[in-house]
């Protein structure tokens, strides 16, 4: 009996033990809140995706049995995401490691950790990035803030057998799309209605190419006063010329995402489109190798004497945390999985997007496409961001109904401009 009461105690002893220990580890592990999209997580909608993401995650908490990972999803409305992040910077309530849109980064810089120290370590040189990513990622006082993941651009899609020469300007697409219309053929199509796209891919690559800005340094709007005015309503003064000319149809004004001209490109009745890079699957998906084959794509047509732009998008990496373990951690996870030559190239060929650094195009890890040498020349010569600016959803929004009215005839370029330069100015 005696020896049977020792036992249970020595075995209780060693169950209060045990339990003490797994206490004590758990004490001891730090949570790293994750704050990212459900695209950019174990969830994302892509298959390949969210099973890539889901495989580098359970590698990483096995590397890091002292970190715990909360992730945290994101809203689908970007804007309401974005300003819901940088309201708890402001409150010192920021997560740990978040994904910021790439255009209104800027805005997040005096709330994020330098990241060179970590950068240096991992042999990641600054200078590999495209360039306007480099001017994204730096702050005002030189130091690295953030690692851009994948990026997207515009470009001009044509079909070589009835557009042998891409036009360069829109006077040239307006000059080739009145013959293709003698042909039965749709000019062109761009987005022209309510939505991002139509900003992103119609009307700043325009306007941008002529000179013009949206707002000033400091962010205040300038897009409807002097030249910027007199750019802008040769923007639509364009647009309404190549639809009264039949180039360009006026169902557009209903296009509010370059994805809403798939179906009818599908069809084979439009001769050129301009559009983002990923709709190049679109077409590859879609449409026969043999008539896939007919499709190039060339810089997005400028206004006459204008030069080339073109929009770049994407979103990229911050650490908010200061504590160094965790700071270490949340760079290892973003590093690994969509950073690293690896990563971005594993990352951006399961998830569609196009490498933000230049190292990655030629790496073995990035499957590519057609047209990614090309896209990556645009992007590192001549692509820009929108402006951060906390006016920039509203210019955007006024623009994007403006050319819309502009296309469906209900305004002239001039009064469209100037009403919307209007609404963004009130009190």
């Amino acid at each position: 009996m005696k020896k049977y009461m020792i036992f249970i105690f020595l075995l209780a002893t060693a169950f209060l033990a045990g339990c003490q220990s797994d206490n004590s580890t758990n004490a001891e592990s730090k949570e790293l809140s994750w704050y990212t999209s459900s695209g950019y997580s174990p969830q994302s909608s892509t298959t390949a995706a969210a099973e890539y993401i889901s495989g580098m995650v359970e590698d990483f908490e096995s590397d890091y049995p002292g970190i715990k990972l909360n992730t945290q999803i994101q809203s689908t409305n970007i804007a309401e995401a974005m300003s819901k992040l940088l309201e708890q910077a402001n409150q010192g309530r920021a997560p740990d490691l978040a994904v910021i849109d790439s255009y209104l980064f800027p805005q997040y810089t005096e709330y994020l950790q330098p990241l060179d120290d970590l950068m240096e370590e991992k042999g990641m040189e600054p200078d590999d990035f495209l360039s306007f990513a480099q001017d994204v990622i730096t702050g005002p006082d030189g130091k690295v803030y953030g690692l851009y993941m994948t990026t997207d651009t515009r470009v001009l899609f044509y079909n070589k057998e009835l557009v042998p020469e891409p036009p360069q300007t829109w006077e040239e697409i307006i000059e080739i799309g009145k013959e293709l219309k003698e042909k039965g053929y749709d000019g062109i199509t761009t987005p022209g209605g309510r939505g991002e796209g139509t900003s992103v891919t119609t009307l700043w690559p325009l306007f941008w190419g002529k000179g013009g800005e949206l707002v000033d340094d400091d962010g205040n709007p300038v897009f409807g006063e002097g030249k910027n005015r007199d750019i802008m309503i040769e923007v639509l003064e364009t647009v309404q010329n190549a639809v009264k000319e039949g180039v360009l149809p006026q169902r557009v004004a209903g296009y509010g995402s370059e994805n809403d001209q798939n179906e009818e490109i599908a069809a084979g009745n439009i001769a050129m489109f301009i559009g983002g890079n990923w709709q190049e699957a679109t077409l590859k998906d879609t449409l026969s190798e043999e008539e896939f084959e007919k499709w190039d794509i060339a810089p997005v047509p400028t206004l006459e004497n204008g030069e080339k732009t073109t929009t770049a998008g994407g979103w990229v990496w911050g650490i908010f945390t200061d504590d160094p373990e965790k700071k270490e951690a949340a760079f290892d996870l973003v590093y690994r999985t969509f950073t690293s030559e690896e990563g971005m190239g594993k990352f951006a060929s399961v998830y569609g997007g196009l490498p933000a650094r230049s190292s990655v195009y030629d790496s073995e890890h990035y499957e590519g496409t057609k047209f990614s040498d090309v896209y990556k020349e645009m992007l590192d010569g001549y692509a820009r961001i929108r402006p951060g600016s906390e006016y920039y959803p509203e210019i955007s929004n006024e623009m994007q109904i403006a050319i819309s009215d502009v296309i469906s005839g209900n305004k002239e370029p001039e009064e469209a401009v100037d009403d919307a330069w209007e609404v963004v100015n009130k009190e």
